[in-house]
């Protein structure tokens, strides 16, 4: 559906039907519940033009046998019913093209309902016995007072939702991605980490080894060096026990010499310490 609203009647309905069109030549189709219409104070005229979706495309609807078509806004107290408006040549019904002209009056009663619905609706009527058949429904969209500030249609609300959404996907992939990367550069430290401590435990666990192999062999040198200077020493001491012995003998020898050369018993005395001294 496009819309065109609040032309000034202010020249020939001629005029203002080119001022329509010259409005909504890049009218954009909404769908149902986006369209949005203006209510002044004054006189108004709104066109609409009505499409229906056939493979994928939208075509006019055709509403030269529709019947009458009315444009109505339905609060909890009252309702404006207004129908359309035909004193327009140019307008086509076949194209889906309808007029509606909202006098001043009934602009003021819209302006003071309770809801801002408005409805497209259509009715037929049987010229043979005047029976009215049901109201059909052909578009709902808003109104909004003239002063209010533009609206913003539901399609607009969930596209821009939508792109923010998209934005904020690709912004969450896009951390995600790095997260994975540097999780698995975190990963690779780690395992290299692991083979650093495995290697150096198995460096400590050799020096430990080598450190008790070493200190096993200096106490087996040490021990060993230990007995050699415990043996020299036994020795050494054994030597000067024998040297103080024969330094006795010596002394009691040259005592007895003196005093009996010619006895036999120190000669064998004195032989016998030579013996063990040699020894």
């Amino acid at each position: 559906m496009a819309i065109n609203t609040n032309i000034s009647v202010t020249e020939t309905q001629k005029q203002y039907y080119q001022k329509f069109i010259n409005l909504s030549v890049n009218e954009e189709a909404l769908p149902q519940g986006d369209g949005t219409i203006r209510i002044s104070p004054f006189d108004d005229f709104f066109i609409f033009v009505l499409y229906d979706e056939i493979d994928n495309e939208d075509t006019p609807i055709d509403l030269t046998n529709v019947g009458d078509i009315y444009l109505s806004f339905i609060g909890e107290n009252d309702q404006i019913v207004i129908k359309n408006h035909t004193q327009v040549e140019e307008v086509d019904l076949s194209q889906g093209e309808v007029l509606f002209k909202i006098t001043k009056d009934d602009s003021k009663k819209i302006l003071g309902l309770d809801n801002n619905n408005f409805y497209v609706s259509t009715k037929m009527t049987d010229p043979v016995d005047s029976s009215v058949s049901d109201e059909t429904v052909l578009y709902q969209g808003i109104w909004l007072a003239y002063s209010e500030a533009t609206r913003t249609s539901l399609t607009s609300q969930i596209d821009d939702q939508a792109a923010l959404y998209a934005v904020e996907l690709a912004k969450l992939k896009e951390e995600n991605e790095l997260l994975k990367t540097e999780n698995k550069e975190l990963i690779t430290l780690s395992q290299k980490d692991e083979l650093v401590i495995q290697t150096l435990q198995a460096s400590n666990e050799e020096l430990t080894n080598e450190v008790s192999d070493l200190a096993k062999q200096i106490e087996s040198k040490n021990l060993a060096a230990l007995k050699r200077r415990s043996s020299k020493a036994q020795k050494l001491a054994e030597k000067q026990r024998k040297v103080k012995q024969q330094n006795t003998a010596l002394k009691r020898g040259n005592a007895d010499a003196a005093s009996g050369a010619n006895n036999p018993g120190f000669w064998e005395q004195a032989a016998a310490n030579l013996q063990n001294y040699s020894n």
